[in-house]
């Protein structure tokens, strides 16, 4: 018969013969299992004080747990048999990328800690507190207005989580909208025309541009330019130097500054251009990441469901 013991676990020998006990009517009963080999994934071969052996879920080794957890071995043991180890969460776990792990306590290699959103690659620890949007950016427990560092913080303005909150000609920088600088329009030559120069990095009205444009045809497609200004057709914008970031207008809002993707509309993410991150059209990219916001299923056949990677900074279907 198995008792209760607190503490009780393997005893981490092999076992070359089957092992053998009593149940309670005196009969001689076989061990479930001799090794771990003989039990699936996810379970051990533990014994409890009779010697009958049998298959629980635990692990040894973190190896035998799976992606961001750990095999932890402080398990008190209340019943028989008993796992060595329980599968639990990695407290210096880092799921956003931001170098801070979630453990508020201890020591993490190569990563800080206390991280208290750890899916927001923005929140953590000496993070910038952005006055207006409900959440605690740099983990000192407040958030908002009740943070010291939103407090009187903007004279004469407003606090702000995003550039689009701040209206036309402003942007928002450490929670205060800002009034952008007046740029001044260059003279162009006689044959010469001027080009918008888009947003600056950020995301503020940059000055325009003279560019030859008469070698340019007459046709109006109109594209939007990595530096979110819009332009007749895709030969302009490469006389304004830059290059077309997708086809058609660029969105209102495109090219504002932002943190993540809830500073931007609906249909934008908020992605790294190459000055800085911005808003840009869904469906534009720098990485495979930028891609995840596509809702849209691309056919193909029997091959199964296609997914979204980035190439030359468009996203793209790529089936099985």
């Amino acid at each position: 018969m198995c008792l209760v013991f607190a503490g009780c676990g393997a005893d981490g020998g092999s076992r070359t013969t089957e092992q053998a006990s009593l149940d309670d009517a005196g009969v001689t009963r076989s061990s479930a299992c001799l090794t771990d080999d003989d039990c699936g994934d996810g379970l051990l071969c533990e014994a409890c004080a009779d010697g009958f052996q049998t298959c629980v879920p635990g692990c040894r080794v973190d190896a035998q747990c799976g992606p961001n957890m750990i095999c932890t071995h402080d398990v008190q043991c209340l019943t028989c048999p008993c796992p060595s180890g329980w599968c639990d969460l990695d407290p210096c776990r880092d799921l956003d990328g931001d170098g801070y792990a979630a453990a508020l306590t201890g020591t993490c290699p190569g990563r800080s800690i206390g991280d208290c959103d750890d899916a927001a690659p923005s929140t953590h620890p000496g993070g910038v507190e952005r006055c207006a949007n409900g959440r605690d950016d740099d983990c000192d427990g407040r958030r908002d207005a009740n943070d010291d560092a939103c407090r009187d913080s903007c004279p004469g303005s407003s606090f702000c989580a995003s550039s689009i909150q701040c209206g036309t000609g402003k942007v928002c920088e450490q929670g205060c909208c800002e009034q952008c600088p007046a740029v001044s329009e260059p003279t162009c030559g006689p044959n010469e025309c001027l080009l918008p120069g888009g947003l600056d990095a950020r995301g503020c009205a940059a000055p325009s541009v003279c560019a030859a444009c008469a070698s340019c045809a007459d046709g109006f497609e109109p594209v939007c330019g990595k530096n979110f200004a819009t332009y007749g057709n895709a030969c302009l914008a490469e006389a304004a130097g830059t290059t077309v970031m997708h086809t058609s207008e660029c969105s209102r809002y495109e090219g504002s500054a932002c943190v993540d993707r809830s500073d931007c509309p609906f249909n934008q993410v908020c992605r790294e251009t190459g000055q800085g991150r911005h808003c840009a059209l869904v469906g534009t990219c720098t990485v495979d990441a930028d891609c995840a916001a596509v809702t849209s299923v691309a056919p193909c056949g029997d091959a199964g469901v296609a997914t979204w990677v980035c190439r030359s900074e468009r996203c793209a279907a790529r089936c099985p």
